[in-house]
């Protein structure tokens, strides 16, 4: 048997971060479903249930810069002669001027038209209360978005309340793995690995792709409501059915994969491939990008930093024109994340783990403009990091309210002062 593809083995049914899986292909190219498990913490919390929050007709696109983005090479304050003094080695020389203060990358120059048409909310000083800059530590904080961890992500919990297990396809996680901040205790979440995933690769003695999935679907009873299954009955049928509906969705974009019609890759192909999704029938709730690119640019950070903002523009611009041909651009607004941002001063080469950062909120329905304090160069902390303005669940907070319905304290479990972005 082909090493690399397998049926209904032990090393389908994992639990990672908290989670029953069935795999729905081979190598990278897979269709995946994920769901709690209920022996994790999380259990020990009651499961928000379904219809909880208004179902809206909106998609939330997340796009994690995973690794700690420097947000002062992507938004520059350029004006303040205290970012020259403490980046002699890695300072931008050439921002795109934005308002005579900061300036945006030099590669982000699409971005900075959609700046100027109003588009893109720039959120800076975005941070959170004492600090850790440990990468994991950092990121299950962001994912889960509470002070009180529990194995559930926010928009997790999100889905919970508003869809629970009766929509397959409201929560998908685009990338090398599903993604903590979209697990939930009632819902699934379906991981895409990539536009080939949409036609994967089968096991040597299956002759038709369909005999695979129909074989799976006769270990599930086909008169019983997904919410009465078991956790592995639920992600089988899980999986037949959100191969047959991604099939059909995304028939348009395999085919010009299977043409040869792009060699997008990075995140032009996966925010193509999220813009196709909303672009469609019945477009998912949320969708979570991430595994793109090493943002942890402790060296040679002009070179590695400058190819990541080029593709990120690329990658944005490819989304919201994908949008805008299929008249899709109220459905969506996208924002980025990163667990931290960089050290102000510079190591002679790059930048180490820092604190406060900045976040992009891009979308028709946006508010552009800057939003939050930015942090003073002057008055840093005594480890040499900025002192973070905004704690993140208000960035959180403003998108749960303003854009997808849901009210932001049950779901990030406390009150947080919202920004006027949307």
């Amino acid at each position: 048997m082909n090493d690399d593809c397998f049926l209904l083995t032990r090393r389908q049914f994992l639990v990672g971060l908290g989670a029953t899986v069935l795999t729905a292909a081979c190598t990278s190219k897979t269709i995946t479903v994920f769901e709690q498990t209920t022996t994790t913490a999380a259990a020990a919390r009651p499961t928000i249930p379904p219809e909880t929050f208004p179902r809206v007709d909106r998609t939330l696109v997340v796009v994690e810069l995973g690794g700690g983005n420097d947000a002062l090479s992507m938004v520059v304050p350029h004006a303040d002669a205290r970012y020259h003094d403490l980046r002699p080695s890695v300072r931008i020389e050439d921002p795109i001027d934005l308002d005579g203060e900061i300036g945006f990358h030099p590669n982000l120059a699409r971005l900075a038209d959609r700046y100027a048409a109003g588009t893109v909310a720039i959120v800076e000083g975005v941070g959170i209360h004492d600090p850790d800059l440990s990468h994991f530590t950092s990121m299950r904080r962001w994912w889960d978005g509470t002070d009180e961890p529990d194995h559930t992500g926010w928009l997790g919990r999100y889905l919970d309340g508003a869809v629970g297990y009766d929509d397959l396809l409201a929560g998908i996680t685009i990338g090398p793995g599903p993604s903590q901040a979209m697990l939930g205790a009632g819902s699934f979440v379906v991981n895409i690995a990539d536009a080939t995933g949409l036609a994967p690769a089968m096991p040597w003695w299956i002759d038709d792709l369909d005999e695979l999935f129909a074989a799976w679907a006769g270990f599930v009873p086909v008169d019983v409501p997904l919410d009465e299954l078991t956790p592995v009955e639920r992600a089988i049928r899980g999986t037949t059915l959100a191969r047959a509906d991604l099939d059909a969705r995304l028939a348009p974009l395999r085919r010009a994969v299977a043409d040869g019609d792009t060699d997008e890759g990075g995140f032009v192909a996966d925010l193509r491939l999220a813009a196709a999704l909303v672009a469609g029938e019945s477009p998912p709730k949320a969708i979570y990008v991430h595994g793109h690119g090493d943002f942890d640019t402790h060296e040679d950070q002009p070179a590695v930093h400058g190819r990541l903002m080029a593709d990120l523009d690329a990658g944005i611009e490819a989304f919201f024109e994908t949008l805008e041909a299929a008249g899709a651009t109220d459905r969506a607004v996208l924002l980025t994340t990163s667990e931290f941002g960089r050290r102000p001063e510079d190591n002679g080469g790059g930048t180490d783990h820092g604190t406060a950062s900045t976040l992009l909120v891009v979308g028709a329905p946006v508010r552009g403009g800057r939003y939050g304090e930015p942090p003073s160069l002057r008055r840093l902390d005594a480890d040499g990091n900025l002192r973070h303005t905004v704690d993140f669940r208000s960035v959180y907070a403003t998108v749960l309210d303003g854009w997808l319905g849901a009210p932001h304290e049950e779901i990030l479990r406390a009150e947080y002062e919202t920004l006027p972005f949307l």
